[in-house]
């Protein structure tokens, strides 16, 4: 006999974890299946032998809820409150061509080739149209085709450029630089890195009991709803909640042609550990971005500078994110070596490595592509109909809807809507927050 539940939740990364604390506080019956050994999905943290605690990536912690707010307040982590810094490193040759973010803030006269209402058709379209030419080929079209490893003509704009609600183009605010440093800003970071967080709330907030770890489903069966897990055991289900893949998904709806519609980027993250100080280049800075196709990575985050925890006393470290394109796939040994050397450029002394992590990402980011939202309605609607809600960065495949606290949001909205009928809003509308 299959193990019966109200409610499966797939993935306990922040969108099964946001399920979860919706379903607690409704006192309904669930259970969380992940195949990692760890909560937090792309949004954990891991610490290596040599002490250095690395994140899956360069998370800044955003609150636009107070659904989130709370569950932060009850997980009990501590937050630090990190002065934001940061930087685009506009060519891989030394401190010298570090420029502060928003670059388009950092102008010595503007562009006369704006044409912020005109059309666009696609991503690169709106970069020309808003900050012209100049900026377009020094940072935007090399840095976000480093980052989304797809032309930009093939990536949508409305992510983007939709940002008030209304429906109109969102205008960037192009400045003159001054000189004047503005008014320091400030995010929260949890002690002992991202991970910390979603650990502290299923011990403190959901306890553990209804977790099982070391879990994959294997295959849904729409039609009866019953999950099979590769361990052969069977689980019946109601409704479940998804954070897997969307393009997985696809198999059970027999739309798997779909999938080609689809991309994503494989990012390897690369962590370098080192002793004594940062050099002057990096010190107090929370991260940069590199455009130079030279230089591996596209995005660096000086995690000592979120929390001396993640290195440890008289050390600090640098988290890298180096893109790999299909057409010429990135090796680790290349990224590791590549992000050491561009690190040396800027003032880092290699005999000082303690430690040199790395993780493939097979899946980093969803790209949102020209059409997404027509294929993600499609294998949406017929899982609907079988009560599946795949939610969350790969099981949403929205990009704009992924950062921690949407993501959190998207899984209590599934359960809102399983039970309710309410809308999903920050799914499908996120510049409503």
């Amino acid at each position: 006999m299959p193990w019966q539940t109200r409610f499966l939740i797939i993935g306990a990364g922040p969108t099964g974890t946001g399920a979860a604390v919706r379903l607690t506080e409704l006192g309904e019956d669930f259970v969380i299946v992940d195949s990692s050994d760890r909560v937090g999905g792309l949004a954990s943290s891991v610490t290596d032998a040599e002490g250095f605690t690395w994140d899956l990536g360069g998370h800044v912690i955003h609150s636009h809820f107070p659904e989130f707010d709370q569950a932060v307040e009850l997980s009990g982590v501590t937050m630090n409150q990190v002065t934001r810094n940061g930087w685009v490193w506009l060519e891989g040759t030394g401190p010298e061509t570090l420029v502060p973010t928003p670059i388009q803030q950092q102008l010595t006269e503007l562009p006369t080739d704006l044409r912020p209402d005109a059309p666009a058709e696609h991503l690169a379209d709106y970069y020309r149209n808003s900050f012209g030419q100049v900026l377009y080929e020094r940072f935007f079209e090399p840095y976000n085709v480093k980052m989304w490893t797809t032309p930009l003509d093939m990536v949508d704009h409305r992510w983007t450029s939709l940002r008030n609600g209304s429906g109109e183009r969102n205008v960037p605010v192009l400045t003159l630089a001054t000189g004047a440093k503005p008014p320091a800003e400030r995010f929260p970071y949890p002690v002992g890195g991202t991970g910390a967080l979603w650990e502290a709330i299923h011990d403190r907030v959901l306890g553990r009991a209804r977790l099982q770890l070391n879990t994959q489903v294997k295959n849904l069966d729409l039609a009866s709803r019953t999950a099979e897990l590769a361990d052969g055991r069977r689980i019946s289900y109601e409704y479940c909640v998804s954070t897997g893949p969307i393009t997985t998904a696809m198999r059970w709806t027999g739309q798997e042609r779909l999938s080609a519609r689809l991309r994503a980027s494989t990012v390897h993250v690369v962590g370098v550990g080192l002793r004594g100080d940062p050099p002057q280049a990096l010190a107090g800075k929370t991260w940069l971005y590199c455009p130079d196709r030279g230089v591996p990575w596209y995005r660096a985050t000086m995690l000592s500078n979120y929390d001396a925890g993640n290195a440890g006393p008289g050390r600090w470290n640098i988290l890298c994110e180096v893109p790999s394109f299909g057409s010429e796939p990135t090796t680790a040994s290349d990224a590791i070596d590549g992000t050491i050397s561009s690190l040396r450029a800027l003032g880092a002394d290699p005999s000082l490595i303690r430690s040199r992590w790395h993780r493939t990402i097979p899946m980093g980011y969803p790209v949102p592509t020209l059409g997404r939202d027509d294929v993600l309605a499609q294998v949406n609607d017929r899982l609907l109909a079988h009560g599946v809600y795949s939610r969350g960065r790969f099981g949403g495949w929205r990009y704009e809807s992924c950062n921690q606290d949407y993501s959190f949001m998207q899984g209590r909205e599934a359960v809102d809507s399983a039970l309710f009928g309410a809308a999903e809003d920050v799914y499908w509308h996120p510049e409503r927050f």
